[in-house]
């Protein structure tokens, strides 16, 4: 069995990057992607976990 890379993010962290994906910013998914080296799938999976959030 093989461990997973994964990096953990805060809240915090998190947030901040869903403001720049969210209006006003309407940042590019593939900006950050480039930006913060995250992949496009946990982007939006971000983005539709906090608009279902409301």
């Amino acid at each position: 069995m093989t461990s997973e890379n994964r990096t953990r993010y805060t809240k915090e962290q998190k947030d901040a990057i869903l403001k720049r994906m969210m209006p006003p910013q309407n940042e590019s998914v593939k900006s950050i992607t480039e930006d913060l080296e995250i992949s496009k799938q946990t982007l939006y999976k971000w983005r539709k976990q906090a608009r279902s959030a409301g």
